[in-house]
């Protein structure tokens, strides 16, 4: 049974149910819908090469079923079921296990969320399992099955290189592209915030929201190395070639990518505290300002304050209005002073 998927992702069955799978070779190529692992073992092909979908399922045992019918070992099951990520070290006697994370723009909060799983490589299957219902893959499903890849002519290795990269290509730099953005925004914010503590409270926010999104290509890349250094029974030579040019240049180009986003938040922090640095340099110049005309009318007030026997202005009637209008004459003086100069 051939399944052509909507162009507008996969079909509402295939995102809902449990699993899929789909089977191919040099000749052909099918599609299935499965909600349970009975099913899906009825459509495997050990003399094709599968690549079964896992979405979200936590039963160990249909797991281990599903594990044992493609020869994997039980011992990645405790790190496949973990939503926290598992660093890649090597391959494994019968199969490579690699996870990933990716950024997912989520259309009901409006924000970037995290969405991972696990990529299980044998010589002839590829086992994704999901554990978010995203559809991340649906574009690369929808062409494979429309026969607009290469993926026939391959093994299940070159079917992981089209994943990884359509995680790269479709999510990773959509995801930049739309931080770029919110960090041009928040700029604006800035600018016209004057320092306020909501600003600084969301630069916070924003730096927490685009640190995760460093390791996972680290992680990526190390992968990359070990393909490009390592002798992989899982991953031919002539894969390998996709692995370590294309992807690796995709990765690199995408960590300079973060780089910058980092390089951008660095400069909307710096003109935050600009203006705060600005808000305080006013409120200085303000202090400065009144200082300096009460420092006068203090010197004044201090003499008349003196003690003195003899001090003829304090017995005249006009002695007090006059000091006023002096204390008076000398603050007007200095503002005035000040104000021609632009101190203020």
């Amino acid at each position: 049974m051939d399944v052509q998927y909507p162009q507008n992702g996969e079909s509402n069955s295939s995102v809902t149910s449990n699993y899929s799978i789909v089977i191919y070779d040099t000749q052909a190529i099918d599609a299935y819908d499965c909600q349970n692992i009975d099913e899906l073992l009825e459509r495997a092909d050990a003399t094709r090469i599968n690549w079964v979908t896992v979405r979200d399922v936590h039963d160990e045992t249909e797991l281990i079923r599903l594990f044992e019918f493609f020869g994997v070992d039980q011992f990645v099951l405790p790190d496949l079921l973990d939503e926290g990520r598992a660093k890649f070290e090597v391959e494994y006697e019968n199969c490579l296990y690699l996870e990933y994370m990716v950024p997912y723009l989520d259309p009901e909060k409006g924000r970037l969320v995290q969405s991972g799983g696990s990529f299980i490589l044998t010589t002839n299957a590829l086992i994704l399992y999901e554990h978010q219902r995203h559809g991340l893959f649906s574009r690369t499903r929808r062409r494979a099955l429309n026969r607009q890849t290469h993926v026939l002519e391959y093994g299940p290795d070159y079917l992981l290189y089209l994943l990884i990269r359509a995680v790269i290509v479709e999510h990773f730099q959509h995801a930049f592209k739309i931080l770029a953005a919110e960090l041009e925004v928040l700029e604006d914010n800035v600018l016209i915030g004057r320092g306020s503590e909501q600003v600084y409270r969301t630069i916070l926010d924003t730096r927490e929201y685009i640190k995760p999104w460093n390791e996972p290509l680290l992680e990526l890349e190390d992968f990359l190395e070990y393909v490009k250094d390592a002798e992989s029974k899982f991953i031919s030579e002539r894969v390998a070639k996709y692995f370590t040019k294309s992807l690796q240049r995709e990765t690199e180009q995408l960590l300079a990518n973060y780089d910058r986003l980092r390089a951008m938040l660095k400069e909307v922090m710096e003109l935050h505290m600009g203006n705060i640095e600005r808000n305080t340099g006013r409120v200085n110049q303000l202090l400065t300002v009144i200082a300096t005309v009460f420092l006068p009318i203090t010197f004044i007030a201090s003499i008349y304050g003196m003690n003195f026997e003899y001090m003829p202005e304090l017995e005249k009637p006009w002695g007090y209005p006059a000091v006023l209008l002096l204390m008076a004459i000398v603050a007007g003086g200095l503002l005035f002073f000040m104000r021609k100069r632009r101190w203020f």
